[in-house]
């Protein structure tokens, strides 16, 4: 499977369960970025979430009921939306916690709404879930050799169908036997 990068975007009162979330992801290898765990001091912080923001393919935002848009947050959102924007691998998922509401920013994605309190041992699953779903297994080229046995099969096959489609209905069971 086409392992995702999550990006995770929350506002300070949802720091515990972008948290949650990150332990979540990384038990089950989804590489994650999160300004809590990948800044450090003396970083430049605005190259590296430049940095994070160029090397992810999924914007997670976690928006709670009193989500207030800290100057950090805006900056996230546009840097990404504008990568969502101009980019179709790159994917957003707006996470609503309780009864919260998606900003108009955001309204044009499908929104995941989970509820930590009520779905305390669930609710990740459900967001891991959610950022595999949109990341589908990788087709991975088949090496020339295959490609030539997999043609060749086919062209047999074609032939036992076109054998078959000009056989009687009677002998059906001697063209299947060739």
């Amino acid at each position: 499977m086409a392992t995702p990068k999550v990006f995770i975007s929350y506002a300070n009162d949802s720091k515990p369960l972008a948290e949650e979330l990150t332990q979540a992801f990384s038990n089950e290898g989804i590489t994650v970025w999160a300004d809590f765990k990948d800044l450090r001091p003396g970083d430049q912080w605005r190259i590296k979430l430049e940095q994070a923001i160029k090397a992810s393919n999924l914007f997670l935002f976690l928006i709670s009921p009193n989500i207030q848009m800290s100057p950090w947050q805006e900056l996230e959102s546009q840097t990404a939306l504008a990568k969502a924007w101009t980019d179709s691998k790159t994917k957003v998922l707006p996470v609503v916690t309780g009864s919260s509401e998606p900003p108009p920013f955001l309204r044009n994605w499908v929104t995941l709404k989970v509820d930590p309190k009520a779905e305390p041992l669930t609710w990740t699953k459900r967001v891991v879930d959610a950022v595999q779903s949109n990341h589908p297994p990788t087709i991975r080229a088949l090496p020339a050799k295959s490609k030539r046995e997999r043609a060749k099969r086919l062209n047999e096959i074609g032939r036992a169908a076109k054998a078959l489609g000009s056989e009687p209905t009677g002998s059906l069971s001697t063209a299947a036997g060739r």
